[in-house]
């Protein structure tokens, strides 16, 4: 059986709190802002360990990856404020996480046109959960290093949005959409859906696909 990635990145933490816990520090879990200081009320990181006067920030990702905006964004506000360090730990790749090869722009061309088609139908789930298939596939023919095996579609929002693809409101509004599209796909059929959620999943899924499109002809070139 697949673990999730919330059940590994659960793990990691534990394993990580204690070794730190082993050192003498002090370690919170998801830290609420109150335990925080006022230079990182913006960023929630998922633990921090005092000890003294060192104090560390800890985050976890799931895959090592090369330019991140929002990382250099970071790196550059903790090293305003010598008092903290921010560690960055990736959790390793397992065996059994399936792989899925990066699609051809054709096959994310004929997958739209088929969430166009559900929509004009008006069959709204359908569209709004194929809709979301085609904007995993997009992101991971995008960054493959990053969204080659299978992600939640939370982790595949803070992704997008920390890599600078979609704006914080477009994050906020596909998370609002990811919410609807779970409930559809658990059979919670009274979640009212309309064209609007399914058209910003539909847009952020063009606009991966349009940057992925331009980064490989660039390539060619």
């Amino acid at each position: 059986m697949t673990t999730s990635y919330a059940a590994r990145e659960q793990e990691f933490l534990q394993t990580l709190i204690s070794g730190y816990e082993a050192e003498g520090f002090s370690v919170f879990l998801h830290p609420v802002r109150d335990l925080l200081p006022p230079f990182m009320r913006g960023y929630r990181p998922d633990a921090i360990a005092i000890k003294d006067s060192k104090k560390i920030a800890i985050e976890v990702k799931g895959h090592v990856s090369g330019h991140s905006a929002r990382g250099e964004q970071l790196q550059k506000v903790f090293s305003e404020h010598p008092d903290w360090e921010l560690r960055v730990y990736y959790i390793p790749d397992r065996p059994d996480d399936p792989h899925f090869p990066p699609p051809s722009p054709a096959a994310i061309d004929t997958a739209l046109a088929e969430v166009d088609q559900l929509k004009r139908e008006g069959h709204l789930r359908a569209a709004l959960i194929m809709a979301w298939a085609v904007l995993e596939a997009a992101s991971r023919a995008l960054l493959p290093e990053r969204l080659g095996r299978a992600q939640t579609l939370g982790t595949l929002i803070e992704v997008l949005a920390s890599e600078g693809i979609v704006t914080p409101t477009e994050a906020d509004r596909l998370r609002r959409a990811y919410s609807l599209r779970n409930a559809a796909a658990h059979g919670d059929f009274t979640a009212p859906i309309t064209e609007a959620e399914v058209d910003e999943v539909i847009a952020a899924a063009r606009l991966v696909s349009a940057i992925e499109n331009e980064a490989s002809h660039l390539l060619k070139t």
